[in-house]
């Protein structure tokens, strides 16, 4: 009898349970619901939280790239101004070897930037390495007659124009008005080798053995600091060596040290007011940019792309872009944009510099005439393309690298425009200048 009640009682239990089971299902399933719908919506707040943060931080990095980018710039368009380097007689002469500021302000400033580079490697070397991958990355599709024929036509240039790629922009902010006519040359040299030279001979990457893409430290199988550090020394050395045996004031026009230094009441310092500065000193300052631009841009000091930028914004209407596809990756993109920040920054420099020495602007005959400004400027900017860089960015940036490309470049720049002068024997009166 006990078991039979008991036995009714666990049916009765089981019946129950069923029933409140069948009569809260529904309302179980809608709290399931919901809560997946909280943890969702939970979710969804996350990552648009995470999404406006990264938008905010991305902004902010840009804002301050940009404004790393015009101080850089401004710093190297002043220190380019007091070295003189940017004039067409200070060049010129230069290969002629009656001038030697371009030569110390040239061999302080990759002395200084290895130096510099010696001291990312041991203390960041990881960003160091970012930015040596992405430099010769960069470079991966050109040869050995990339960099001959790229180097030669920038040193013709260099003589035909009386400017290189980035001293054309200090140029223009010290009012030598046929600067512009030499940036002129400059885009249309640059529309020509996208259009009819890049896709013709950039087709395949070099392997990461060939001789170009190589650094000498890997070749010697030495650390890279302790190359960087001899050789920046002796570069560096070598310049201050130049200064004691020519001093650098024997460079430059009697009329310009008189007009030139000016009383401190009239500017905001006597330093500031003088028209020149020791080129090895200005030298060493553009190399310690290049410790700057790595550092803060995570990039190599280079200008001669800002031609290219500012030339691909014309690819922005889609009927040119569909036309020169090659150089569509130009026309967009923030970090295209900081490179013409840098040229800015430069003309602004400059422009600084020659209003706090009262030379601004100088004369016509601190530049050349129309034809060879528009000429030159167009060798400089085909040569740059093709040689994937300049005096900055192939010269200081790739020799700092220590890539044996690079040397190559720059023996070619300064090889051809030397040969170019000597071979011409340009005359007396086109050499004669009497402001610098």
């Amino acid at each position: 009898m006990l078991k039979h009640d008991i036995d009714n009682q666990h049916k009765e239990n089981i019946k129950s349970d069923i029933i409140i089971e069948g009569d809260r299902s529904p309302m179980l399933l809608a709290q399931h619901t919901n809560s997946i719908n909280a943890d969702t919506s939970k979710t969804n707040i996350v990552s648009i939280d995470q999404q406006s943060y990264d938008d905010h931080k991305s902004t902010f990095m840009n804002i301050l790239s940009a404004m790393y980018a015009i101080i850089f710039g401004i710093l190297f368009g002043f220190l380019m101004n007091k070295g003189t380097v940017f004039v067409s007689p200070t060049i010129r002469k230069q290969m002629l070897f009656e001038r030697f500021a371009m030569l110390k302000m040239f061999l302080a400033a990759v002395g200084v930037s290895m130096l510099s580079v010696a001291l990312l490697v041991l203390c960041c070397g990881a960003l160091y390495g970012k930015v040596l991958n992405s430099y010769i990355e960069h470079n991966s599709r050109r040869g050995v007659l990339h960099y001959i024929f790229g180097g030669t036509l920038i040193g013709l240039g260099m003589v035909v124009s009386g400017s290189c790629p980035g001293t054309v922009f200090v140029q223009v902010g010290s009012g030598i008005l046929n600067s512009l006519f030499t940036c002129l040359g400059g885009l249309l040299g640059t529309y020509f080798y996208y259009i009819l030279i890049h896709d013709r001979v950039s087709h395949t990457k070099l392997p990461p053995t060939s001789l170009v893409l190589r650094r000498i430290c890997d070749v010697l199988h030495i650390h890279s600091t302790i190359i960087h550090t001899i050789f920046g020394c002796i570069l560096l050395g070598a310049a201050i060596g130049l200064e004691y045996l020519i001093p650098w004031k024997s460079d430059l026009n009697s009329r310009l040290l008189v007009n030139g230094t000016l009383n401190p009441n009239e500017a905001i310092g006597h330093i500031f007011g003088m028209a020149a500065w020791p080129p090895s000193i200005c030298g060493a300052g553009i190399g310690l940019l290049q410790l700057f631009f790595i550092f803060f841009l995570e990039k190599s000091l280079g200008v001669s792309s800002a031609f290219t930028v500012f030339a691909a914004q014309i690819c922005r209407i889609k009927t040119i872009g569909r036309t020169i596809p090659s150089m569509n990756s130009f026309a967009y993109g923030f970090k295209n944009y900081v490179t013409l920040l840098f040229a800015l920054g430069a003309i602004g420099g400059s422009a600084l510099s020659s209003s706090l020495s009262q030379t601004i602007p100088l004369g016509a005959e601190n530049g050349t005439n129309i034809l060879n400004s528009i000429l030159g400027g167009f060798l400089l900017l085909l040569g740059a393309r093709c040689a994937g860089g300049c005096t900055s960015g192939q010269g200081i940036s790739g020799m700092t690298h220590l890539l044996f490309g690079s040397f190559l470049t720059t023996a070619c720049i300064f090889g051809g425009g030397i040969i170019f002068a000597f071979t011409f024997s340009l005359g007396k009166d086109e050499w004669s200048f009497y402001n610098l």
